[in-house]
């Protein structure tokens, strides 16, 4: 049996190694304490605040477009929508149902919402439905203590005004897209806020970074559920830049208007400093239906127009310039001393080139015409002995300082920059030399050479000015308006050709006599055009028995006043028929117009064909 000695030796050896155990335990406890609590205490607090407080985007106004008057071109518009905050998942899977019976939202809908929910993490934000109407938004509201999660808000509705009026100008907002989150990854935040819209045509487009304004935070309180209990901070949102553009308001629906059914484009300027006063494109689409979604209906039935109403005619739609272009190749001409003013050529009503005809428009001729007549009167076989003579790259050079060959830079979207041909680009684009055949083609506005109505304004403002015109949507603040340098070009030279514009309205040889503005100091000045679809058959068909669709195009190209031009357009009426009857009555309009708001001319006639 063991001594009491023994028995106590033991015990405290015990006791010692018990202690000991615990002294280590207590050792690590307080070091990882003292860790937590001091080596780690700021990243803690930092991840409790997480937990506690949610970080909100909030979405900027986007900022207004008004015209040059202050008339709002794109506006805001309140537009009432639910949101929901994702938390735990079956607890807001709930609410969800809730919100769904109560907007009787369609079982198709409900499915793809639910979807989107569960795809998405805590803390993110469900976007559940948009444009609220008052019997919806008060329903939500009487519900609202038992919705947690849920939150109404007050956003913004791009609104249009002009609605189809200027809609291939002005454009539309939607939603962001993976290629637009591709694009700006650094804005991804924002971009991905529910129902977000960008800029996706026009001005929008073009404008978007301005417009877009910067988002705010808000700073909210999260419960345990991960749901959002009250606001702790907010820094508001940054409005979007208001810009001022240089359109006319009452201008562009003139514009649009003045078409009718027609299908066409229409560009109004400033020849002083490029102000574009009216660019219309018709028909078109309504762009407040695609900022608030469009539906297959209505996109099909855009689809199937055979006019086209989605595309911006006046930037985008390429056509030979026909006749308009005649007075680049006079200029051409006179510039490299090919002519002289009085020199003349004899029009029999057609010109060869070896064996092969080329006829005039006119089938008895014009007889003997000087470069002034031979504009006035739209003679063919002037040009053609003027592009025989000068060859492809002088008329090619030419035309490129006068702005065609290359998009204008106005800087909207999906512009087009035509075609100026000469033999380098034929042997590029199709591998074959450049014919004789090709250049009296060209001499009129016809074979490659292709033109936008926009460069044709452009054109006919430098012709009418001698300046280098550039076209300008958007006001600069501040700053005065410098005139255009001049075009390297001889002034007597550009004044013979402006005589020939002057006498194709004011002249009774002109082409466009009994179609425009002879009213004393309102007087116009310009050149008809039509421009072939496809081969002529039949020499003075009468385009209203053939199919719309295989008609000439009809094209104009103005100024006025003739004596002090301020104003040039361009007008071109698809399937027109002739350039003097269908599109000489539209610019003279348009002209007018812009002289009655202006200038104190004389209001466009109530009669909108031919003077009598």
């Amino acid at each position: 049996m063991r001594t009491t000695h023994e028995s106590h030796r033991i015990l405290t050896r015990r006791a010692f190694a018990l202690g000991g155990l615990q002294l280590g335990i207590a050792s690590v406890l307080a070091s990882r304490l003292y860790y937590l609590q001091f080596i780690k205490a700021d990243e803690f607090r930092t991840m409790a605040e997480d937990n506690r407080v949610n970080l909100q985007l909030l979405a900027p106004e986007r900022g207004l477009l008004l015209d040059r008057n202050g008339v709002p071109l794109a506006e805001n518009r309140p537009n009432f929508r639910v949101l929901l905050e994702r938390g735990e998942r079956e607890a807001t899977l709930a609410i969800f149902d809730k919100v769904a019976d109560i907007l009787q939202i369609s079982p198709q809908g409900r499915q793809k919402l639910r979807a989107d929910l569960i795809r998405m993490g805590r803390g993110h934000t469900l976007l559940i439905r948009e444009y609220l109407n008052w019997d919806e938004l008060a329903a939500l509201e009487f519900h609202s203590p038992r919705l947690p999660g849920i939150s109404m808000e007050s956003g913004f509705m791009r609104h249009y005004p002009l609605v189809d009026k200027a809609s291939h100008l002005i454009g539309f907002v939607g939603a962001v897209t993976e290629k637009d989150l591709a694009r700006e990854p650094e804005n991804k935040g924002l971009l991905k806020l529910p129902g977000y819209k960008i800029g996706k045509d026009g001005v929008e487009i073009m404008l978007e970074k301005q417009l877009r304004g910067k988002a705010g935070m808000l700073h909210m309180e999260m419960n345990a559920h991960g749901l959002p209990v009250k606001e702790v901070s907010r820094q508001p949102a940054r409005t979007g830049k208001k810009t001022t553009l240089t359109i006319d308001a009452r201008l562009q629906q003139y514009a649009a208007e003045r078409f009718g059914e027609e299908s066409g484009a229409a560009v109004i300027m400033r020849v002083d400093n490029g102000d574009v006063l009216a660019l219309a494109s018709v028909p078109a689409f309504d762009p407040n239906r695609f900022s608030m979604g469009i539906r297959s209906d209505y996109w099909k039935e855009l689809l199937a127009n055979k006019k086209n109403p989605l595309m911006n005619k006046a930037i985008a739609g390429q056509y030979p310039p026909g006749s308009t272009y005649k007075m680049l190749v006079g200029l051409a001409a006179l510039e490299a001393g090919v002519i002289t003013p009085a020199s003349r050529v004899y029009c029999p009503g057609h010109f060869f080139l070896g064996n092969h005809r080329f006829n005039c428009w006119k089938p008895e001729g014009h007889g003997a015409v000087n470069v002034i007549e031979a504009i006035a009167k739209s003679c063919d076989t002037f040009f053609y002995t003027m592009a025989q003579r000068l060859g492809i790259d002088k008329i090619a050079e030419m035309s490129r300082r006068f702005g065609l060959g290359e998009p204008t830079g106005i800087g909207l979207p999906h512009e087009k920059g035509g075609i100026m041909p000469d033999e380098q680009w034929k042997r590029q684009r199709y591998g074959q030399p450049w014919h004789p055949g090709d250049t009296i083609n060209c001499g009129i506005g016809q074979g490659y050479v292709l033109a936008t109505p926009m460069q044709l304004a452009i054109m006919v403002a430098r012709l009418c000015t001698g300046r280098h015109v550039e076209p300008r949507l958007e006001i600069p603040a501040g700053e005065e308006d410098k005139l255009p340098k001049l075009i390297k070009v001889d002034p007597g030279h550009l004044s013979v050709i402006q005589q020939g514009m002057d006498a194709v309205c004011n002249s009774q040889m002109g082409t466009a006599y009994w179609y425009t503005l002879r009213e004393g100091p309102f007087k116009m000045g310009g050149k008809t055009g039509t421009s072939q679809v496809r081969r002529i058959i039949i020499r003075g068909q009468d385009q209203n028995r053939i199919p719309w669709e295989q008609r000439h195009h009809a094209l104009f190209v103005g100024y006025a006043p003739v004596e002090a031009p301020k104003y040039a357009c361009g007008v071109i009426v698809e399937h027109g028929g002739g350039g003097a009857s269908a599109a000489a009555p539209v610019a003279r309009d348009l002209l007018a117009k812009t002289l009655e708001l202006y200038d104190g001319g004389p209001p466009p006639p109530e009669k909108l064909t031919p003077y009598s």
